[in-house]
């Protein structure tokens, strides 16, 4: 594991114990059971369909960032089995390397947000281009209400999380089609409820070479089993279009496997788990946990982990130390 060295550590990170955990790799099936128990017992599987027609440019603005690179926007539509999804993407582009690596991030706000709050002009002077797209485009953030979801025959539950997977790895087939860009290398990323997204993502889609949740607690990449910050009532209470509806079923008890697991079954492609030392309702203790046990399953510096100070936030010092380890 790739982190900050223990002696930078929180003095409760150094002291915090593994609980009891399954194995990595299940009881019996190995990684694919443990991943169909993911989808069965949480997010939902994924069903298949979702085919890219047309990407069309709507702007082309060069030079931004003092010429660091340049910002396009597209207009894409995805063929779905009972109709069409449009998504409006928006990329940075580095102007000094082409094809450039991609990094794939949903966002909370709206693309023009992301303008103001993300660090762009140094991800590009790193190399790397992003590429973005409102959450709620794929899938309302609303229990009452239905997106991609409603444009697939009704068959086994998939939750918004799941959906918003689904759509990372539709923004990557954006990507493939965008000239200037590379899917080789490319990286998912997400904060919060869209890093438990990221991570499912990565789970399924092994074009992902590098997965990135930030703050993603429950459900994300925090330990049912370590005690802190929120459970299994707590979210699908608030949260209940986010998972299948059994999964509440666990409220006040734990499910048969555990985060760890599912941090496991992306080796050996890359992972790096980011956490804020404030942020007590992601439990980050949890996390650094959850990337403790998922360690035997990767390589040597594959599996990388930084907790920073304050709290519940995507920085520009997380998406720093994320180009730290992926240039590694």
């Amino acid at each position: 594991m790739t982190t900050d060295s223990a002696d930078l550590l929180p003095q409760a990170w150094r002291d915090a114990e593994l609980p009891d955990l399954p194995a990595l790799g299940g009881e019996v099936g190995g990684v694919v059971e443990v991943v169909d128990e993911f989808a069965r017992t949480i997010y939902g599987r994924t069903p298949d369909g979702g085919r890219l027609g047309e990407v069309v440019l709507q702007s082309r603005d060069e030079g931004v960032f003092g010429g660091t690179g340049d910002r396009l926007r597209h207009r894409a539509v995805i063929a779905c089995p009972l109709g069409d999804l449009e998504l409006d993407t928006l990329l940075h582009l580095p102007a000094d390397a082409r094809p450039a690596p991609v990094i794939v991030a949903l966002n909370f706000a709206g693309n023009d947000q992301t303008i103001d709050d993300w660090p762009y002009a140094k991800v590009m002077d790193a190399g790397y281009a992003v590429l973005t797209v409102d959450y709620q485009q794929i899938e309302p953030d609303d229990p009452d209400a239905r997106g991609v979801r409603a444009l697939f025959p009704t068959g086994e539950p998939w939750g918004a999380v799941a959906a918003w997977a689904w759509g990372l790895s539709r923004c990557l087939d954006i990507a493939a089609d965008i000239p200037g860009l590379t899917t080789d290398g490319a990286i998912a990323l997400g904060h919060s409820r869209l890093g438990k997204a990221a991570l499912w993502a990565g789970v399924q889609d092994e074009r992902f070479a590098v997965t990135v949740p930030n703050d993603s607690g429950c459900c994300g990449a925090s330990l049912f089993r370590h005690p802190g910050g929120e459970d299994i009532a707590a979210i699908t209470t608030k949260f209940p279009h986010w998972f299948v509806p059994s999964f509440s079923t666990y409220a006040g008890s734990q499910p048969p496997m555990d985060q760890h697991q599912l941090l496991a079954s992306i080796a050996p492609r890359r992972v790096y788990v980011a956490s804020a030392e404030d942020d007590a309702w992601a439990d980050p203790i949890g996390e650094y946990l959850a990337v403790v046990a998922a360690t035997p399953a990767f390589k040597n510096g594959d599996l990388g982990y930084h907790v920073r100070p304050g709290g519940h936030a995507l920085l520009e010092e997380d998406w720093l130390r994320v180009l730290d380890f992926v240039r590694r």
